[in-house]
């Protein structure tokens, strides 16, 4: 994106600095503004003129600085934000609806399914409730189509570590372009964004299966994450009654217990297979997509092992091992 500030004196417009109140006031919304934006890499990346030390030199304004010449600097930077800020939220708003109504409903979570969300959604005949456009509002706009140029360059990961990639380099007019790219690439590749259940903030989902709850830091407790505390609660619940899947689980470590007793697995290979089997319990107990024959299914021996790279050991206790002398 190429935003660079026009230093051509615009005759044909007159600017009259507001009031100092006023001035003020503008400020200290940029500086908010700018501030929330550089949480984000991409703004990071692209503040080339750093921004952010712009508008704090009008902090504290005096007679000196309060001119036609510097309002006019100030109006532009400050312009060149409306742009992003649209796309921000035409982006957001037709995602958000994108999100909770057609990804979270899909059962199988691949690149097909998510392909063929993203064309039902541009065509359902109430799209044009969903997605930004000018009917709803003269300001919003969701395009169809985007221009952008993508440059393929060879370079190293990191400075001097003589690993190298293909990377892709995009310019872009508007940021729009440049979040779809990133967005719809990233359902191609498997990933895509649901909102948690226990917080309600959205979080990228990178594994084919579903989970109702996100990993970042749960707002009643910091110190576990959304996902840990949905889990603890559910899990409480249910082991506290006759539920399938939590019988299914434990029959699964009892039988891991007793090979470990009678010697046919190993310390090792006993942490592994209980993580495994914790794992899948986790999975099943915080997503939709398990039934109890399922997961009873998921937890036999053949399963598991086999999901941990292991042999499943044969019935009875190994023969001893005889000490010919």
């Amino acid at each position: 994106m190429n935003h660079e500030i026009n230093a051509e004196k615009d005759n044909s417009v007159e600017y009259i600095p507001p009031l100092k109140k006023e001035w003020g006031r503008l400020n200290s919304m940029m500086v908010e503004i700018d501030t929330a934006l550089k949480k984000h890499k991409i703004f990071q990346v692209l503040d080339t003129q750093n921004a952010v030390e712009f508008f704090k030199g009008f902090t504290d304004m005096d007679g000196t600085i309060m001119n036609s010449e510097n309002w006019e600097l100030y109006y532009k930077t400050a312009s060149l934000y409306k742009p992003v800020i649209d796309d921000i939220f035409n982006f957001n708003k037709t995602m958000y609806y994108f999100v909770n109504d057609f990804l979270s409903h899909l059962k199988k979570l691949d690149p097909e399914n998510f392909a063929a969300a993203y064309y039902d959604f541009l065509t359902n005949p109430m799209a044009y409730k969903m997605i930004a456009n000018p009917i709803m509002n003269e300001y919003m706009s969701y395009t169809s189509a985007d221009f952008l140029e993508m440059n393929m360059i060879p370079k190293e990961i990191t400075d001097g570590c003589g690993e190298y990639v293909i990377a892709e380099y995009y310019h872009v007019d508007r940021l729009q372009s440049f979040l779809k790219v990133d967005f719809l690439k990233g359902l191609m590749a498997g990933h895509h964004i649901r909102r948690c259940e226990h917080c309600g903030r959205f979080f990228l989902m990178t594994k084919g299966y579903k989970t109702r709850y996100c990993d970042k830091a749960a707002p009643e407790n910091p110190r576990f994450t959304c996902n840990q505390m949905a889990y603890r609660t559910v899990r409480i619940k249910e082991e506290n009654a006759d539920n399938p899947k939590y019988q299914s689980y434990r029959r699964c470590l009892n039988r891991v217990m007793r090979s470990y007793q009678r010697k046919v697995i190993d310390e090792k290979q006993k942490s592994v297979l209980l993580r495994q089997a914790e794992e899948l319990y986790h999975r099943a107990m915080t997503s939709p997509e398990f039934s109890n024959e399922e997961f009873e299914q998921q937890m036999q021996s053949e399963n598991l092992y086999k999901l941990c790279g292991f042999d499943v050991p044969k019935r009875g206790r190994p023969k001893a091992v005889k000490n010919d002398k």
